[in-house]
């Protein structure tokens, strides 16, 4: 973790991968489903993790793509703990 990296927490976590879907403002918590706020296929997915690396690196952090679990069958608690688990 770089020196002037904020820390995560889940609930942080929660937040940068819901503010990074189309549509945030649906969000009801953690067990739903990625695919109700937006995240339907593969250009959803990318533009997602996108928004998640550039979020984090604002942070002063860093996670690479292929760790974050995104996608319509994904939910969001299970993305955030992806992102919490591997963000450095």
């Amino acid at each position: 973790m770089a020196e002037n990296a904020q820390p995560l927490d889940p609930d942080t976590c929660t937040e940068i991968v819901v503010n990074h879907t189309p549509f945030p403002d649906k969000s009801r918590g953690p067990d739903q489903l990625l695919k109700d706020l937006g995240i339907l296929g593969d250009t959803e997915v990318e533009l997602h993790k996108g928004g998640i690396i550039r979020d984090l690196r604002d942070r002063g952090l860093h996670i690479d793509g292929s760790d974050i679990s995104s996608g319509p069958a994904v939910s969001v608690g299970d993305c955030a703990a992806s992102v919490c688990a591997n963000a450095s």
